[in-house]
């Protein structure tokens, strides 16, 4: 047996130990291997154990590729007027082809825009709906407006130059019953009366439902409030409501159970929203900034227009301005329409557009457009008529100035009471003014400039002028009848109106703060005041060439001053011949004025005043036993001095040397 040993090297057992399968994946774009594009699929070992598949491991590439990509398909349809397009136009949907069949199937749209026609030629409106986000909470919609340059009928996005968002926002929906007394229509034929349903929109969210907010009514006869339970509800989107509101149900409900009675009352009326609200001031500088605007129903700030070379300015979905609106300096406007508007929250001017001629403001649905602040209607040269101003209602003040088109207004009839002032003037050819229900008006009234306006005709029914009623220069000015209801005025002034022959007309006035008529050149008399009682701080004539009289007061028992002032033919103050006692009698430079022995029950004085009334020879104030103030007889060149003088010894009551001045008058004269 033989042993043999031999040897050799050590050998390394890691050299033999199994590699891991990798695998990578990479995008692989459109080219030879995906013609779409997809995934290559890299394997192989991972040969330096770097856990990674590097490229040079890679043992085979397999690829998974895309399916092709659907393509991008439109279609449009024609959009009626309506909702989406008050003048009608197309409706534009798209969306992908996801079947490949060429054409946009109706479940593969995937948006809907609106491209609308435009009452502004070339300009086209894109409306697409926004889903509720950070912008409109509740969704709306976005407008996009702008030229069609390339004509050919569908707004592109190089062709926007205008984007407007309107936001849903619910408005609270108030309501209210209203008991009607007997005999009232139309329950005129129950002695029991019934109530009115009034339903509408708290347009200026002061939790009160106005008179100017109702939109819907019904009428229930011969029920009390306590017989009828009222329910409001959501209203959906349908014919009662084009864009959804407020079903607003009333049941008689005796029984307390919330159903409706046996053979009960029922009654259902809809207010409805469509809000669509813009927040911020808005400026209409161009057409494109006009057509923007037209899907918004309420804007919360001010809107302005001035756009010089804007013809037609319309916005018919437009119902409320929080702020003020302005139209001002738009020389190239013909027409200005906002027929939906029915809250202003500020006020609303139009002025100074040059070739206005068509002005419409609210009164679509028979609704009061109520103006929170002032109306001004000024220098709107071509303005024919404010007919387009019947629904407007403003709280505070009314300015119409320098409107020449202008003669025959238009009643203005939901004036009734204004806090502020009533201004109309320099209007050229107005022979009216519009204000027929117009009773009461907390300001002033000035009437004054208008040249065409032979009375004050359309105010029939103003009982009461808290401030200043002021007809000064109207050249055609006339009569004054159409003021026969007037019944108090804080200060009446008649100044500078030429051809005003006489000042009757005021049969019921009853109180004047003060009356001033000066420089009417052809007045022969004042006064015709039947029922007038007291003037509490005076009544003064001045510089009235042909003046002869003041009567015709009987009722007058009350005046703090009378002043008759350079009036060369005045001889009678026959109206002032009640009064008593005065502050102030004043009379100066009256060449004709030869006694004031119409005031001869007048008692007592503070002051006497008579100067320069060249034919004034006697006094004839019998009952004159004081004056206290002063007592000023001066420049009468046929009064004779020494009946001044007795005069004043008798009645004057205070100091001589202070309160006595008697000079210039005729010292030659004797008395008995």
């Amino acid at each position: 047996m033989a042993l043999l040993v031999s040897g050799c090297d050590a050998i390394d057992l890691s050299e033999l130990t199994q590699r891991d399968a990798m695998t990578r994946v990479r995008a692989e774009p459109p080219g030879e291997h995906c013609e779409f594009g997809g995934d290559a699929v890299l394997t192989g070992l991972d040969q330096d154990r770097d856990g990674e598949l590097d490229d040079a491991e890679v043992t085979a590439t397999e690829y998974v590729c895309d399916d092709a990509i659907p393509k991008v398909r439109t279609r449009s349809r024609a959009e009626p007027h309506g909702v989406n397009c008050a003048l009608g136009g197309q409706a534009v949907e798209s969306g992908l082809d996801r079947n490949a069949n060429g054409q946009l199937d109706d479940g593969e749209v995937a948006i809907a825009d609106f491209v609308c026609a435009t009452s502004v030629a070339n300009v086209l409106l894109r409306v697409r709906p926004v889903a509720p986000g950070e912008k409109c909470p509740l969704g709306g919609q976005l407008s996009h407006a702008g030229h069609d340059a390339n004509g050919n009928g569908l707004l592109e996005d190089e062709e926007i130059s205008q984007e407007v968002y309107a936001c849903d926002e619910p408005a609270p929906v108030l309501s209210r019953l209203r008991v009607l007394p007997a005999f009232t229509a139309p329950c005129d034929g129950d002695d029991r009366g019934g109530l009115m349903l009034e339903a509408g929109v708290d347009l200026n969210g002061d939790g009160a439902l106005a008179t100017s907010e109702l939109e819907a009514t019904a009428y229930a006869c011969g029920l009390e409030p306590s017989d009828l339970k009222v329910y409001h509800d959501g209203e959906p989107a349908g014919p009662n409501c084009a864009r959804s509101g407020t079903r607003v149900d009333a049941i008689q409900d005796r029984d307390r159970d919330g159903e409706l009675d046996a053979g009960g009352f029922a009654a259902t009326v809809y207010v409805c929203q469509a809000a669509r609200v813009h927040d911020g001031t808005y400026v209409v500088a161009s057409p494109t900034d006009l057509v923007a605007l037209e899907g918004v129903t309420h804007l919360r700030g001010t809107l302005t227009f001035s756009a010089p070379t804007l013809t037609d300015a319309s916005l018919p979905s437009l119902a409320v301005i929080q702020g003020s609106l302005t139209a001002e300096g738009n020389s190239s406007l013909r027409r200005l329409s906002l027929p939906a508007l029915r809250f202003v929250g500020g006020d609303v001017a139009v002025r100074s557009n040059a070739r206005l001629d068509a002005l419409a403001l609210g009164g679509t649905s028979g609704a009061v457009l109520w103006v929170e602040r002032s109306l001004f209607v000024e220098d709107n040269p071509m303005l024919p008529t404010l007919a387009g101003l019947a629904a407007v209602q403003p709280r505070d003040s009314i300015f119409l100035r320098a409107n020449n088109a202008m003669v025959e207004p238009g009643p203005l009839p939901r004036v009734v009471v204004l806090q502020g002032s009533l201004v109309i003037e320099d209007n050229l050819r107005m022979d009216r003014t519009p204000f027929v229900n117009l009773a009461r008006v907390h300001g002033d009234v000035r009437l004054a400039g208008n040249a065409g306006m032979p009375a004050p005709s359309g105010l029939e029914n103003l009982t009461h002028v808290d401030g200043t009623l002021e007809l000064r220069e109207n050249t055609a000015l006339e009569v004054l009848h159409p003021l026969a209801r007037l019944g108090s005025v804080g200060e009446l002034n008649l100044i500078g109106n030429p051809r005003l022959t006489d000042t009757s007309g005021f049969t019921r006035l009853s109180y004047a703060g003060r009356i001033f008529i000066q420089g009417n050149k052809e007045l022969v008399s004042a006064g015709n005041m039947p029922v007038l009682e007291q003037v509490t701080q005076g009544f003064s004539v001045r510089y009235n060439e042909k003046l002869q009289r003041v009567h015709r007061l009987p009722a007058l028992r009350s005046a703090s001053s009378v002043s008759a002032t350079g009036n060369p033919v005045l001889t009678s103050l026959e109206g002032f011949n009640q009064l008593i006692r005065l502050t102030t009698l004043e009379a100066l430079g009256n060449a004709a004025l030869t006694s004031l022995g119409d005031l001869a029950l007048l008692r007592e004085l503070d002051v006497l005043n008579l100067q320069g009334n060249a034919a004034l020879t006697r006094f004839d104030l019998p009952e004159l036993a004081r004056v206290s103030g002063a007592f000023v007889v001066v420049d009468n060149a046929m009064l004779p001095t020494c009946r001044a003088t007795a005069l004043a010894a008798s009645v004057f009551q205070g100091d001589p040397a202070a309160g006595v001045n008697i000079r210039d008058n005729d010292d030659a004269a004797t008395c008995p």
